[in-house]
């Protein structure tokens, strides 16, 4: 064996546990996303159907990367020119999906922005009523501290909010029980509401982790890349060794 295929092997080995680590992360993120308290009422008042659909997909692949690093490490300990073949195969399924996603929700973002604000609109006004719609506007406006879909507290219905009240918070979206719109805190006159409006907060929280979520695949792309390299490396090994006996 020589000593480039000495170190891919060892390289492939640890790349697969790190893969596999991965693989359970992503799992594990995927599940936490669809079970979380606010994703339901972020599903229904907004419209985003496709937010499971992302969150399905990212179990999916999260199992199978899990199910893959096992795969990786046995073909590499074993050499074993049909596990790895089956492993490059795999990886460059795994790729071309995470691209085909990447390119897809960059083309659409504007689109996707515009279609989640339009569902939003068209629930306003908002008249208190305890039915299955407003209690998970509620429930939105108390997971993303905010008040109202898309104008603020103006959105509820002769601006008396409900849900809205921030209490004890401290940050600058807290302000007067009574505001320049004229708005109220119909739950407790007394206490002050949040002045930014839901879609705003859901924005700037996905802005916020976006960058995250980019390296974060960016970072599993570059570790497949060189998993197919290190994997392809071995087999061609292997090969020049059959063919010589």
């Amino acid at each position: 064996m020589g000593a480039c295929t000495k170190f891919s092997k060892f390289m492939l080995f640890l790349f697969n546990i790190i893969f596999w680590a991965a693989g359970g992360a992503m799992l594990g993120l995927g599940i936490y996303f669809v079970v979380q308290d606010n994703a339901e009422a972020v599903v229904e008042v907004a419209g985003v159907t496709f937010y499971y659909a992302g969150c399905y997909l990212m179990i999916s692949i999260g199992s199978v990367m899990f199910l893959m690093g096992f795969l990786g490490c046995c073909g590499a300990i074993k050499e074993n020119r049909c596990l790895l073949g089956s492993y490059v195969l795999l990886l460059l399924v795994i790729l071309i999906l995470q691209l085909v996603v990447g390119i897809w929700g960059f083309v659409n973002r504007d689109s996707i922005e515009q279609d989640i604000r339009n569902t939003l609109n068209k629930s306003v006004p908002l008249e208190y009523e305890n039915d299955a719609k407003i209690q998970s506007v509620i429930s939105l406006q108390t997971s993303f501290k905010c008040c109202g879909l898309v104008d603020g507290c103006s959105d509820w219905e002769d601006g008396k909010t409900r849900g809205c009240g921030c209490g004890a918070d401290t940050s600058d979206t807290c302000v007067s029980p009574v505001t320049p719109e004229g708005c109220s805190n119909a739950d407790d006159p007394g206490q002050k509401i949040y002045s930014q409006d839901c879609y705003d907060a859901i924005h700037n929280a996905v802005l916020s982790n976006v960058g995250l979520v980019a390296g974060i695949a960016i970072g599993i792309a570059v570790l497949e890349i060189f998993g197919i390299i290190f994997a392809i490396t071995i087999c061609r090994d292997r090969k020049k060794q059959y063919e010589s006996y």
